[in-house]
């Protein structure tokens, strides 16, 4: 493995991409895994030094649907998915350890230092780094972000920004002493500097609302990375990423990553076929089963860095856009009993203990859902009568003003922990007399035809970091962000289409705090907050069990750190 230099970027150490997630079973409701969360290791990547593996070979990476967008700031790019494919053709700033500590990516960025009181952070960049353009990345590229990602233009409403976050707070990006340093300077200190950048596209697709909008929804045009010259087939809903020949650094092992979308309940069968080479298995209890004892195929497990949850539509005409009710449907819905359903057929710790801020793995993890996550039906029914949802009978839907208080659940097709969640929340509200309608969609539309544009009450998937910081994940519940052409608010990222004051105000506070213990404090203060506004309801900390052919290293179950995708190969 190469060694990068590490240099000054302290800072206290999750936004989330977005996952549908994996293809699940019941299991055996009898068995319970004793095992915990402290028990699971943090990495398992077949770690290999680059001397030791193959040079070229084709890695097939299976996912379980085809990203919208590989724009990663627009609304529809926040995806898990797609980031993965960008992270291997674009450039970034910074890396992560597996203990989630930041590094500068040096193929990019040779330092990265702040000043002592926060208000300047200094970049010097690699002068060898160019666009598959041939162009130099320069200050200019990084300032045309921050434009553009902070809302800054003039014209700021025309680009569909999905979060602001950091960008926001950067008044002024100067040219150093040449085109390869840059400065930004900050109106508000942001201890969490290092994760900004963490994908870079050129200027000029930065500068026009157009091209940013859609020059990088159905493909990739200039790329920057140790993979390039990708391409893109809608038709077969995969894409494949080139060894990029003119890269300057440490050249791919593999000539090629194919990433190719399947119906979830296919990844397993597809991995046994020999058709792909690795995936991120999950919950898939089926899958498991199959894989377990396959030859040719090797199960990871460490802690990843994501979350299952439950998420209810707060906005303003939707019947969940009551807290009172929001809260009175978490004490009905036993979460417990949901994450044994799903979990307990992968030989994984059943604990349904998450934090939506930090995993398991970091300083200050706890839970915090006291009085707001327990299963209490009797509570729940109380909650409901006090808010005005009235029950003529023990078999009739609640009313309130002529309206049912009946639940829109969207899913994906094709995931049947997914089914199975919301089966087992439609018997538990039936009970309390909260009706549910079970809507499944198609998967490559779930998020966005549903999902990001708000139509749908409930709904279950995953929220899957791409870095350490627990303040990435603002954008998943803070807002409004801005207004669009007509006035009207817009919540970019925030797929619950409401927050609170006192959320944002939290949320910004933490952005400014270094001291980790402070830092892990303030995390779980927010945690709490959104327990009370039922917001995300955590279901479980998600697996990190990864099916993968045994003699692919530096792939797999990664926890916090980041994938170094030219150090992935295949051992000699």
């Amino acid at each position: 493995m190469r060694i990068r230099r590490a240099v000054k970027v302290g800072a206290p150490l999750a936004a989330l991409a977005l996952m549908a997630g994996a293809c699940g079973g019941g299991g055996d409701e009898g068995s319970e895994n004793k095992e915990t969360l402290a028990d699971i290791p943090a990495i398992d990547i077949n770690e290999t030094d680059r001397s030791e593996l193959k040079d070229g070979g084709t890695f097939v990476w299976g996912i379980n649907s085809f990203p919208p967008q590989f724009q990663v700031f627009h609304t529809q790019g926040n995806e898990a998915h797609g980031a993965s494919i960008v992270n291997g053709v674009m450039p970034r700033a910074h890396y992560y350890d597996e203990k989630g500590q930041p590094h500068p990516d040096e193929d990019f960025v040779l330092s990265s230092e702040a000043s002592d009181d926060g208000s300047t952070v200094t970049f010097e960049l690699n002068p060898d780094a160019k666009w598959s353009t041939g162009d130099p990345i320069t200050w200019k590229d990084y300032a045309a972000q921050v434009e553009t990602v902070g809302a800054h233009r003039d014209n700021a409403e025309k680009f569909d920004i999905g979060d602001t976050t950091g960008y926001e707070r950067i008044g002024e990006v100067e040219k150093g002493k040449d085109e390869f340093e840059v400065i930004f300077h900050f109106d508000t200190p942001f201890s969490e500097w290092p994760r900004l950048f963490d994908a870079l596209y050129p200027a000029k697709y930065m500068k026009d609302p157009k091209k940013f909008n859609e020059a990088y929804k159905d493909e990739i045009p200039v790329t920057a990375g140790p993979f390039g010259d990708v391409e893109v087939d809608k038709t077969s809903e995969s894409v494949t990423l080139n060894r990029n020949d003119d890269w300057w650094g440490d050249p791919a092992k593999l000539d090629s990553i194919v990433v190719r979308a399947y119906e979830p309940d296919a990844l397993g069968q597809v991995m046994n076929n020999g058709e792909i080479d690795g995936f991120y298995l999950g919950y898939d209890a089926a899958a498991y089963d199959q894989l377990k004892d396959a030859d040719g195929v090797r199960l990871t497990k460490a802690i990843d860095n994501a979350y299952r949850h439950l998420t209810f539509n707060g906005g303003e005409d939707r019947v969940t856009s009551d807290v009172e009710v929001r809260n009175a449907l978490v004490h009905a819905i036993d979460r417990a009993q949901m994450a044994k359903a799903t979990l307990s057929g992968v030989n994984w710790t059943t604990d349904p203990t998450a934090n939506r801020l930090l995993r398991s793995t970091q300083t200050g993890f706890q839970d915090n859902s006291e009085g707001y996550g327990e299963y209490d039906p009797e509570k729940a029914a109380k909650m409901l009568d006090d808010a005005g949802w009235t029950r003529e009978s023990d078999d009739a839907v609640r009313t309130k003003d002529g309206e049912k208080l009946q639940l829109q659940w969207v899913i994906p097709s094709g995931l049947q922990n997914t089914a199975d969640e919301a089966e087992i929340a439609k018997a538990q509200l039936k009970e309390i007399g909260v009706g549910v309608k079970v809507e499944t969609v198609p998967t490559n539309v779930f998020f966005s035809e549903y999902i990001v544009p708000g139509n749908y009450d409930a709904t279950t998937f995953v929220y899957s970091s791409t870095n350490p910081y627990a303040g990435y994940s603002a954008e998943n519940f803070i807002g409004p962000v801005g207004e669009d052409e007509n006035g009207n608010p817009t919540w970019g990222n925030n797929l619950h289409n409401f927050s609170t004051d006192e959320i944002n105000t939290a949320f910004d506070d933490l952005s400014k705090i270094t001291d980790p213990k402070e830092y892990a404090a303030k995390a779980n203060e927010i945690d709490k907050m959104l327990w009370e506004q039922s917001m995300a309801v955590p279901l479980f900390q998600r697996p990190g069990i990864y099916a993968v052919d045994p003699e692919m290293a530096n792939w797999g179950a990664r926890g916090l750190a980041s994938v170094d995708y030219e150090s992935m190969g295949y051992t000699k």
